[in-house]
Parts: C-alpha cells; structure tokens; sequence
C-alpha cells in the first residue's frame, strides 16, 4: 500500500468474518478470569462477512485513499503460498479458503461472552490506520 493503490489478494469472492485481535483478547480475558469456562471452546468471529474487496474499500475509507482491489486466481493464490511456506501449511490454507471450511459465519461469541458486540473492520481499520500510512 506504501507504493501504490492496487492491492492484490487471493480469494476474491470468499467472505469472512474477520475479527479484531482486541475481541480475540477480550474473550480470552473473561474466560480466564471468572468461572464457567473452563474446558470450553469459542468459536469466534467478527460482526459481519466481508470479500477482500469490501475489506480494501473499507480500508481506503479509512485511509482517505480510493484504493483498487485485483484478486489473484486460485492458482496464483496456490503459488504465492507455496512460495512463502511448507506445502502442507499451503495446502491448509488453500482448504479453507476453497471449500472445506466456512470462515463466512457470524457467530454471536464474542457479545455473548464479553457482554458487547464486537467491532467493525471500519472500526479497526479506522483504529489503526496509521499502520498502513
């Protein structure tokens, strides 16, 4: 993003519920420090599903940028992560985002654990803009 305004990412048309580390970290908080959750699992996500090209212009929003989304086909997306790590973290990877898992589902987790909804990625992308300048 320094050097230009495009950004390319794989799994253009796949939506996820993505989820502010602040959440992840709130959560955590609770269920270590009161009673009732020992031995449970949360699943957790953010407010709302969006592709990579909705998080972009969320992001340029934030940025006051017009920032232009291109994303990478399943085989680039296949090359650069093969590129980048071992082959079976690849191939993980690559599962998920083609198929096997739905990362889409907004789930009530974080609200019904902390007490509050969780944030926006406007919120976080708008927290932490400056990451990006």
């Amino acid at each position: 993003m320094r050097a230009g305004d495009v950004i390319r990412a794989p799994f253009p048309r796949v939506p996820i519920a993505v989820i502010d580390p602040a959440d992840v970290a709130a959560v955590a908080a609770v269920a270590l420090r009161t009673p009732g959750h020992e031995g449970r699992t949360y699943a957790l996500s953010g407010p709302e599903a969006l592709r990579p090209g909705e998080q972009v212009a969320i992001l340029g929003q934030a940025l006051g940028r017009d920032l232009r989304f291109e994303g990478l086909s399943d085989e680039a997306a296949r090359e650069e992560l093969h590129a980048g790590m071992s082959p079976e973290y690849a191939d993980a990877v690559l599962d998920i985002f083609t198929g096997s898992t739905d990362e889409s589902v907004v789930r009530p987790t974080v609200e019904d654990v902390t007490g509050r909804p969780p944030g926006t990625f406007a919120q976080w992308a708008a927290t932490h803009a400056d990451a990006f300048r």
